[in-house]
């Protein structure tokens, strides 16, 4: 009665394993053309890794504002700001700031045409240096996390 179920099983596992070999010939003509497909799958590779490493470098909040000069918040001549702080109560800025200093940091105060003070900790002219420094923030100080690039508008 065993028999009768092993034999049938069997040969469909003899069928099924038969079969699975490749038709083709292994010659070094394919060998080598089996090696050529490798760099191109792998530059491929690279080129989208590059492309996903830009879109982390541009994942930076830019805003472009008026400044307005005050005597507590001068207008710099440089065009691009690391802002590491928003707000609107001129006394929790202050508060902020010193906060901030014990950080590390030299903060120093903007304010843009809608009353808002913006606690900037790095400016510049070049836009590429500002964006890492946001970046460099980030990753020493993940809690400002939040940091981000104000353009000066004229």
């Amino acid at each position: 009665m065993k028999t009768k179920y092993v034999v049938p099983f069997l040969v469909a596992f003899v069928l099924l394993f038969s079969g699975c070999g490749s038709t083709q010939k292994t010659t070094k003509k394919t060998i080598e053309s089996e090696r050529s497909k490798v760099p191109v799958a792998v530059s491929r590779a690279e080129k989208e890794l590059k492309k996903g490493d830009q879109e982390v470098k541009d994942t930076v909040t830019v805003r472009e504002e008026k400044l307005v000069e005050t005597p507590e918040a001068p207008v710099p001549k440089e065009k691009y700001f690391v802002i590491i702080g928003s707000f609107r109560v001129p006394e929790n800025v202050a508060k902020y700031m010193k906060q901030i200093r014990d950080e590390g940091f030299s903060p120093f105060v903007l304010r843009n045409e809608e009353g808002l003070y913006r606690v900037a900790v790095f400016s510049y002219d070049n836009e590429k240096r500002a964006r890492e420094k946001v970046h460099a923030i980030w990753k020493a100080f993940p809690q400002h996390g939040d940091t981000w690039l104000l353009i000066k508008a004229e």
